[in-house]
């Protein structure tokens, strides 16, 4: 694998930072494309195992082509794992992030059709599957089902609709073009964080641990991050994989995952009540399964998502 060049955008993110973690670890050479390359917040992939001999960072914006072509010339794989993550007010999502999702999934499947890439490994997301309204609950959702693009507008649900778009787009180019493309498609990824930086994935036990008067009873489709960055490399090894991979491990109700937290850690706040939802689906993950993937206990990735924070600051200790 040593001689195997590969690509991986938007590095220095939550899930990035495992892959590049993972392949360097394989003995791949990994070209990463970031921001700001000398940033601060790049510095835990300059301290990874072999990072040193194997690893360059390309400084890089998904809507500047020439950037991203510069990155993936001499790779054999692209990990396409950028993605902009909206604040929950957007004055203008089709600038803030339409469009750098879409036209930047283009730019980077338009290099990867220039470098003469082998295959493409997009990282898209269970929000591009299962919002839309009368979803049955009493079958396995899989690959086949897609987000309603006129419902995520209605709603004003851009995050959803800006991958649900560009997952199309990434499925589109490849068809027309004869571009191998794999997609994968987490739910919510937990997990011990690399970074510096927080992203949005992982607030979401601090806040349960941090407590509040009432919480609504939200169904959550867990993966750990490090499942899915196996799922990932598996998408790009496995000759026989292709089209989409549905990535979740754990279905739980808020409120059950508020009582396993609470058997492991007792003495923080939690919240004191919850309100029920309906929105119960079950994700079906046997496709990637055939593949060989495998993932580790829900208690296992809670412990180490919390001692992961704890050492961050991001909570404070028992």
């Amino acid at each position: 694998m040593a001689t195997k060049k590969v690509c991986v955008t938007g590095a220095g993110g939550f899930v990035a930072s495992w892959l590049v973690k993972l392949l360097l670890s394989k003995g791949y050479i990994v070209n990463g494309t970031v921001r700001q390359p000398g940033s601060q917040k790049n510095e835990h992939l300059l301290k990874l195992e072999r990072a040193s001999e194997n690893l360059t960072l390309f400084e890089a914006d998904l809507l500047n082509y020439e950037s991203l072509r510069s990155a993936i010339l001499g790779c054999t794989a692209v990990f396409h794992v950028a993605c902009p993550v909206p604040s929950i007010v957007v004055p203008n999502p089709q600038v803030e992030v339409i469009e750098p999702a879409v036209k930047g999934t283009t730019n980077v499947l338009e290099a990867c059709l220039e470098a003469k890439v082998q295959r493409v490994v997009y990282v898209s997301s269970v929000a591009a599957i299962c919002i839309r309204p009368n979803l049955p609950k009493d079958k396995d959702i899989d690959e086949s089902c897609w987000s309603d693009k006129d419902y995520c507008e209605r709603t004003q649900n851009w995050y959803c609709f800006s991958k649900t778009a560009a997952e199309e787009q990434a499925l589109e180019f490849g068809k027309r073009i004869g571009l191998d493309v794999v997609r994968i498609c987490p739910s919510l990824v937990l997990g011990p964080i690399l970074q510096s930086t927080v992203n949005a994935s992982s607030l979401v036990l601090p806040k349960l641990l941090k407590g509040c008067d009432s919480m609504e009873d939200k169904t959550r489709w867990i993966i750990d991050v490090r499942d899915l960055v196996d799922a990932i490399l598996l998408a790009y090894e496995k000759p026989e994989a292709e089209g989409r991979y549905i990535c979740n491990a754990h279905t739980i109700k808020t409120r059950d995952l508020t009582e396993k937290l609470k058997i492991i850690y007792p003495n923080y706040k939690y919240p004191a009540n919850f309100t029920e939802v309906d929105d119960y689906i079950s994700l079906s993950t046997e496709k990637l399964q055939r593949l060989g993937w495998k993932y580790r206990p829900l208690e296992e990735t809670l412990v180490d998502s919390v001692e992961s924070y704890k050492e961050a600051g991001l909570l404070q200790s028992e």
